[in-house]
């Protein structure tokens, strides 16, 4: 037992020995108390009895003075207050039973520096417990056990939560204490280091003591529902995979980890190759990705990171791994399924199994969209992304990235090829349902090209209109050999100008567009169009800035699309499912471009002060009957060839996996990746632009539309 400890009462007062005073309101003694903190090292978190105030930005809160005032008039109701943890770490003894939470405060002692931790009391004999961490973690914690009638639990908060440390206990109604010294007294800099090794020991032992002691609590089980009565194949398949995670999720994910008393597996974001800090918990009351802040199903998963084509392939897989036959879970007709893992999906085709599948969405790739970590690359690109959405009230990156690509890509033009040859002409189609704010985003693109003091001249010579016949397009591309052609509604367009028994007048439009993917390197045009009438044109660079709902898109596809490599030629950008969150007072205006975008755009289209719109490298001055001159060649960084040549190697040689009409589609996944990475490259050095391994990843990540580590995850 511990010997009785001398406490330090706090409720909101403040003690002049140990904190300065300061002249605030509305409440000088709150706010001192949270200066006081800030000065220690912590950072402060208006709490509402145990409840952080407000949404999850107090998560994103950084110690600053400046923030305790307005934020205390925000919230004047939140007079508790929390520390944020990750730099702190909260072992948190949530054991009401008094033997067992003295055992295990004794255990915390005798860890390393576990004599110097301050400890909290709330409701006694429950403590929690203050180390500083060598490296933030996220909460891990021992499974529930009930003892003497009470729940008991360890847990070690982290990254993403708070605890409160002053203020009155809801359940109490008296204040927090801290035996002998609390965070006003010692810094955070001197609270006792403790390592995820030791966390993770301690948590293995505290588990032990309360397994030898109490009882697990089990959550009651639900009553068992006969098959197919009122759940459909896919909840059926989704719920099975969730009682059986270990049959799965070390296959899908190599580096999950297992935790002790929870049951769930954790895949980390470093494993996963994104810029998040948090994890992909799968658990067996479900899947949560902290990243992104959403839930998944066991489908979505196998789809997103294993690279599964459909969800009936995806559910077939889960299905083999557990041992089930599909037709034990509701489906009627089971075809021949494979899922090539790390493969790029070919595009959908009828699925006429049974009224359940053929009744679900049509995207081919994950229905969670292109991660948001690749929606913002390095230079101007990113940076006109990031613009973009910042004028939206309802912004989405996607979106925001496919116009800043676009618009990137006509700016530079004719003038810069990459390392193997080709130029900065892209095909880019954002697929977004209806309500993701895409007309912003293409008057953005303008409001950015207009913004230099070349004015209106720049959107008047880049961006062209509707391509309504082969005669138009040539005479624009004759103007402008270098533009973009903002097309929305795309899935409309595809079908009007594909298929079968198209006219022939839009049949001529869809062939020039497979034509001028190559164009950039030789010319378009001539004898053979139109009977002569469309005269030819040097190197012309067209890009396409489509926009589409992605049923829209996808029912337009035929077959003919993807056997004459139309659909290869795309550059897809998925936003996925996931609605954008409305903002009332956008900080971004269409009015008010920064001027560092602006010089930017000039920059990219080859103007230098004293000589905008002059000079044969200025973009305004483009000649469709001449060579762009000069032009510069953009190389390799040492090492990054190798990095894009054995990534189109994969991608060709996947092609032996798939049908002979989806095939075209791979072919193209390296060269995509190619313009996407000159795009970035120059974006990020108008002079000496390089492709580094950071921009090859992302490229090629991007034109892969899939995760860049899914191309080594091995295959079932």
């Amino acid at each position: 037992m511990l010997s009785p400890p001398t406490l330090f009462l706090f409720s909101g007062a403040v003690n002049p020995m140990t904190v300065a005073s300061r002249n605030i309101s509305p409440n000088p003694e709150l706010a001192s108390l949270r200066h006081a903190l800030i000065d220690n090292g912590y950072t402060a978190v208006p709490v509402e009895g145990k409840s952080p105030h407000g949404t999850k930005r107090w998560q994103k809160l950084k110690p600053d003075h400046r923030q305790v005032d307005g934020l205390i008039r925000h919230a004047p109701q939140a007079t508790n207050t929390g520390i944020l943890a990750g730099a702190v770490v909260a072992i948190d003894v949530d054991v009401p039973d008094v033997d067992t939470a003295a055992r295990l405060g004794a255990m915390v002692r005798e860890l390393p520096g576990g004599n110097h931790a301050l400890c909290r009391i709330g409701k006694a004999p429950k403590a929690l417990y203050l180390f500083r961490a060598d490296a933030p973690r996220e909460k891990i914690s021992t499974a529930k056990y009930r003892i003497g009638g009470h729940v008991c639990q360890v847990e070690v908060l982290g990254a993403g939560q708070q605890f409160v440390a002053f203020g009155i206990h809801p359940d109490t109604g008296k204040p927090y204490e801290w035996e002998a010294a609390s965070p006003l007294e010692v810094a955070l800099d001197d609270l006792p280091m403790i390592d995820g090794a030791t966390v993770d020991g301690f948590l293995a032992e505290a588990e032990a003591v309360l397994a030898a002691v109490g009882e697990p609590v089990k959550k009651a089980k639900l009553k068992a529902e006969p098959l197919n009565v009122g759940r459909t194949f896919w909840q059926q398949v989704n719920t099975a995979a969730l009682g059986n995670l270990e049959a799965w999720v070390p296959t899908l994910f190599p580096s999950a980890r297992r935790e002790s008393g929870t049951g769930a597996w954790r895949v980390t974001s470093k494993d996963l190759g994104r810029a998040f800090e948090e994890d992909v918990s799968i658990h067996p009351d479900g899947i949560q990705d902290f990243g992104t802040e959403t839930s998944a199903t066991a489908t979505q998963l196998v789809i997103e990171y294993g690279g599964a084509p459909t969800p009936r392939d995806a559910a077939f897989w889960l299905c083999d791994r557990m041992g089930i036959d599909p037709a034990a879970l509701g489906w009627q007709h089971r075809p021949a399924a494979a899922v090539h893992f790390g493969t790029a999906p070919p595009p959908p085709s009828a699925d006429n199994d049974d009224d359940e599948d053929a009744a679900l969405p049509i995207p081919t790739a994950s229905t969670s969209g292109l991660p948001l970590e690749l929606c913002y690359p390095p230079g101007a690109v990113g940076e006109f992304a990031r613009w973009v959405a910042s004028c939206a009230r309802f912004p989405s990156p996607h979106l925001s990235l496919a116009s800043a690509l676009a618009l990137t890509a006509g700016l530079i033009g004719r003038r810069y090829r990459g390392p193997t040859g080709l130029r900065s002409n892209l095909y880019l189609i954002a697929l977004a349902e209806s309500g993701f704010g895409k007309d912003i985003t293409i008057r953005a693109a303008e409001a950015l090209a207009d913004s230099t003091p070349d004015g209106t001249r720049v959107s008047e010579h880049i961006f062209a209109d509707k391509l309504r016949s082969l005669p138009g397009l040539a005479g624009r591309l004759r103007k402008s050999p270098s533009c973009i052609a903002v097309i929305d509604e795309f899935g409309k367009f595809l079908a009007l100008h594909t298929g079968k028994n198209v006219a022939p007048h839009r049949e001529e439009i869809a062939t020039a567009l497979m034509e001028l993917t190559g164009a950039p390197s030789g010319s378009w045009g001539g004898a053979e169009k139109a009977s002569g009438n469309i005269k030819r044109i040097i190197q012309p660079c067209l890009t396409i800035h489509g926009v589409s709902t992605p049923s829209t898109f996808w029912a337009a596809l035929s077959s003919g699309n993807i056997s004459e490599g139309l659909l290869g030629r795309l550059v897809l950008i998925d936003a996925g499912d996931g609605e954008p969150v409305k903002v009332r007072r956008p900080a971004g205006s269409l009015d008010n471009v920064p001027s560092e975008l602006s010089a930017k755009v000039s920059a990219l289209l080859g103007g230098s002060a004293g000589h905008l719109g002059a000079g044969p490298w200025h973009a305004l001055s483009a000649n469709p009957e001449a060579k762009p001159w000069p032009t510069i060649t953009v190389e390799f960084a040492p090492g990054v060839e190798d990095l894009f040549e054995a990534f189109d190697d994969r991608m060709r040689a996947m092609r032996t996996t798939l049908d002979p009409q989806y095939r075209p589609i791979l072919n193209r996944v390296g060269e995509n990746a190619a313009r996407l990475a000159l795009i970035v490259a120059v974006g990020c050095d108008t002079k000496k632009p390089v492709i580094t391994a950071e921009i090859q990843d992302w490229a090629n990540a991007v034109a892969h539309r899939r995760h860049a580590h899914q191309d080594h995850v091995g295959a079932d």
